[in-house]
């Protein structure tokens, strides 16, 4: 259907001054924001003197868990390397060599340059053995130093438990922080029945 004389608006092409087209009023506003800038309270921080406080949940470094007798928790059941969209994760499993499971890593590798910390793989590991700490300042010279290997994530599992930095999604009781029921609340009956 065509538009009708009644329908269509013509607009008029604003007229601009000599001070417009010399642009004296975008230069006097712009310089006028950087003297109300000049005379406000600076936030810098002095960063290796100064740390910076880092909410809780930040997602930093990885770590792999040990369990109480100091073992690896991973069981090698690929699901981190599954969800992980940038494919950072690279395992190798082997027969365990411990009767309370199946299969265990024997290589373990988080490639940290490629990775994008998002927590999709902690949140996908059924047992909790992958976590992001709170470890920020992460520097290497080369692409090697920066493939995290199973020893150089359990060390820094012993590292962060050592300072006390645990993540806050590892203070929870024995199951985890996102299974357990807040302070107070009874479990449903169904879920205390034995099965």
């Amino acid at each position: 259907m065509p538009l009708t004389e009644q329908e269509i608006k013509w607009v008029e092409e604003p007229k601009i001054g000599l001070v417009e087209q010399l642009y004296l009023p975008a230069i006097f506003a712009g310089l006028q924001t950087t003297v109300k800038h000049l005379f406000q309270h600076k936030i810098t921080q002095q960063f290796p003197e100064q740390k910076p406080k880092l909410p809780a949940n930040y997602r930093g470094v990885h770590r792999l868990n040990r369990d109480e007798q100091g073992r690896v928790k991973c069981v090698a059941c690929y699901m981190c390397s599954t969800a992980c969209p940038a494919r950072c994760i690279d395992i190798v499993a082997a027969p365990s060599p411990w009767p309370d499971r199946e299969k265990y890593p024997e290589v373990f590798v988080i490639d940290e340059l490629r990775c994008i910390y998002c927590g999709m793989c902690e949140q996908a590991c059924p047992v909790d053995a992958i976590e992001l700490t709170t470890l920020y300042d992460l520097t290497g010279m080369s692409r090697e130093e920066m493939m995290f290997d199973k020893e150089k994530l359990l060390s820094v599992f012993d590292e962060t438990v050592k300072a006390g930095t645990d993540p806050i999604r590892s203070r929870g009781g024995k199951l985890g922080v996102a299974s357990e029921q807040p302070a107070g609340e009874a479990l449903p009956m169904s879920s205390t029945a034995p099965s």
